[in-house]
């Protein structure tokens, strides 16, 4: 019975050995394909990238949350393949910005992410889509400003380069999203909801500067 149990959980460590190694070179695998090693971010831009970092990590949660829809296959299929692409992005992000610098409130963007995406999905697919529309247009104006800044004071053209292709792959999610419900009237009730969601990002976002 000794020798079983021995066997089993010699077993289990070696899988989860295996595990944690899949998982170190998955995230340098993305840290390479992102172009993220070796990138020193100034003073200048802490603030801007502890509110990148906040935000990718509400990203995910948002589509964790969604993916708990087990009433939707559309919702989960969306988040499964969104979510992804967010995960990868918050492992640059945390690569990027060290866990002393990052957002005090941590926490707090993982419980609205989860309440973000539960919330929508509760209220249907379009509902859904039309949330991950608002929250990518606001991302994506987000992004771009840090960009402008960064062409503007011709610096750090690797970030630079980082954030360029982050920003496109969350209008890749925008413009899926408003593919998914094209067509559909958002009354005023779809325009408030929109409304809400992008200038409570923009909270948010000034929050996760500052703390």
């Amino acid at each position: 019975m000794a020798k079983k149990m021995g066997k089993r959980m010699g077993g289990s460590q070696i899988l989860l050995g295996k595990m944690q190694k899949e998982a170190v070179m998955n995230r340098i695998d993305t840290l390479i394909d992102y172009g993220a090693e070796g990138i020193i971010v100034g003073d200048d831009f802490s603030a801007w990238m502890r509110s990148n970092h906040a935000g990718e990590t509400g990203a995910v949660w948002i589509y964790f949350g969604a993916g708990l829809a087990f009433w939707s296959a559309e919702i989960r299929a969306m988040a499964l393949q969104h979510g992804a692409t967010e995960r990868q992005h918050l492992l640059v992000m945390e690569h990027l910005v060290p866990t002393s610098q990052r957002s005090h409130l941590i926490f707090l963007w993982k419980v609205m992410g989860l309440g973000l995406g539960l919330l929508s999905a509760a209220f249907g697919y379009k509902a859904f889509c039309l949330t991950i529309r608002a929250v990518e247009t606001f991302v994506e104006d987000h992004y771009r400003e840090q960009i402008q800044y960064l062409k503007k004071e011709n610096a750090n053209p690797k970030l630079l380069r980082l954030l360029e292709r982050c920003c496109e792959e969350e209008v890749d999610h925008q413009l899926d999203a408003h593919d998914r419900v094209d067509g559909v009237e958002l009354g005023f009730i779809g325009r408030l909801w929109s409304s809400i969601v992008s200038g409570g990002s923009g909270l948010a976002v000034k929050a996760a500067k500052k703390f």
